[in-house]
């Protein structure tokens, strides 16, 4: 089944797609009640008729109903119709850390998507729930609010399991995580704990700052082979730039015996925040247990909490290749923000585009009206002209460019309606010192009118709405 933009389904309207793939196709869909997007996941008919992926289906809604937290995709509903399972989850609007670049991304800002992973993981891992799959495509990274950089939020619990389970799943789901983050314990086919997760961080923190994975190669082989037997290699050899005890705490995370890892993976991100602000990481010896320290019963943690979501994961899938999008299959890439309707952008542009129209038609007045009698400063008046048709240029092109969506013509517009807002303050005080009250009634609108445009110019919503088109 194909949904066309304005299709309804399961009463969820359709305003886009996000990816689609072998296995389904995900929308970009308004909640019939509420006033919110979110991630609508269809499922082929075919992959919906499959009973061992209708029971992974089913027993991932179990698992995910654990988890409420800030740091972990959330998920509405699902269900089945016209033969198709579906799944609305969190839309967030953003990209994900597997196309952070680290030529340019401040190793403080990698640093804290893997702080604020690592207090999702945590969490989740008190409540007996692993996710076995960790990846830079799997964190997704919300636009900036308030100041703060990029929020990070951990998507695709789809090979989640229960660490208390005793249910084995059938060959199709034994072993699902991508190779290249894959702790060894994964990859020998043992029991897995919450530390597979952590030494899984480790090499995203590795391969978000060296800007490829610990054990690169096109050979699978050789890949488990790294994990499994090869030293881990230093992060200094390829970012000299970085402080060194950074290597040791990224060893520490990925050591082959997993008690020689970290007793969680906050303390992971901890010891990592330090190394790199130059204080001294704690990498002593202690003990790790083969659960988290102090973790509470699940059962106990799940019947106890109300709040909890009743709704799934993902679909359970093996994974792709490496740096796979963030959903369950293979997606074509992921759309931008919402689809906003611009108005304070064009508020902006049009009330610069009318103050670039009276200067630039005073400007021409004045060169009409030149006076070159004996008396006139023809210099000054020269030099009023150039000023004031620069200015009228100024606010047209910029009003222009933005109505383009072009990033500049907002720097432009506010630019503009701030030189234009300090010349009618001006004013409006030069007429009240003057008591010119019949001045004062005709240019008293100026400053409020070109205070408006500045700040539409640089309100947020003029910043998303030119972020919902690519440069």
């Amino acid at each position: 089944m194909v949904l066309a933009v304005g299709d309804s389904f399961a009463g969820y309207l359709v305003e886009g797609v996000l990816g689609q793939g072998g296995m389904g196709t995900v929308y970009r869909a308004r909640h019939p009640r509420l006033p919110r997007l979110v991630a609508l996941k269809l499922l082929h008919r075919a992959v919906s008729e499959d009973e061992e992926l209708r029971r992974r289906f089913e027993l991932e809604a179990n698992v995910v109903a654990r988890l409420d937290h800030p740091g972990i995709v959330g998920i509405y509903d699902r269900g089945t119709q016209d033969g198709h399972l579906w799944i609305s989850m969190q839309y967030i609007a953003g990209t994900d850390a597997a196309r952070v670049d680290p030529r340019t991304a401040p190793p403080e800002h990698v640093v804290r998507i893997i702080t604020d992973t690592a207090d999702a993981l945590d969490y989740a891992h008190g409540r007996g729930v692993l996710h076995r799959d960790i990846k830079p495509a799997n964190i997704l990274l919300s636009e900036p609010i308030s100041g703060r950089g990029p929020r990070a939020v951990l998507t695709d619990f789809g090979i989640a399991r229960m660490l208390d389970a005793d249910t084995k799943l059938t060959a199709t789901g034994t072993f699902t995580a991508t190779l290249a983050y894959a702790s060894p314990e994964q990859l020998s086919g043992e029991r897995v704990d919450h530390r597979a997760d952590q030494y899984s961080l480790a090499c995203t923190l590795f391969t978000l700052l060296a800007g490829q994975t610990p054990y690169p190669a096109t050979n699978p082989g050789q890949i488990v082979a790294g994990h499994i037997t090869k030293p881990v290699p230093r992060l200094s050899d390829r970012r000299p730039d970085l402080p060194a005890p950074l290597d040791d705490v990224i060893a520490r995370a990925m050591a082959k015996p997993r008690h020689e890892r970290f007793a969680s993976c906050s303390e992971f991100a901890e010891a990592a925040v330090a190394a790199l602000s130059g204080r001294s990481a704690v990498l002593g010896s202690r003990t790790s247990p083969t659960v988290l320290n102090s973790r509470p019963d699940p059962a106990t943690a799940i019947d106890g909490d109300l709040r909890r979501r009743t709704a799934p994961t993902a679909l359970n899938r093996p994974s792709g290749p490496v740096g796979e999008s963030v959903y369950p299959w293979q997606l074509t890439p992921v759309a931008g923000p919402p689809r906003l309707s611009g108005w304070t952008a064009k508020t902006a542009a049009v009330v610069a585009l009318l103050f670039g129209l009276i200067v630039g038609t005073g400007a021409v007045g004045a060169v009409v009206d030149l006076d070159t009698g004996p008396d006139a400063d023809v210099a000054t008046q020269i030099t009023v002209a150039v000023i004031a048709t620069s200015l009228s240029l100024l606010l047209i092109g910029g009003s222009l460019a933005l109505l383009a969506r072009k990033r500049v013509g907002r720097l432009v517009v506010a630019g503009g309606s701030a030189i234009v807002t300090l010349i009618g303050v001006a004013a409006v005080g030069a007429s009240l010192t003057d008591h010119d009250y019949v001045v004062l009634t005709i240019i008293g609108w100026v400053p409020v009118l070109s205070l408006t445009g500045l700040w539409c110019a640089t309100s947020r919503s003029t910043g998303r709405w030119l972020a919902g088109k690519p440069r």
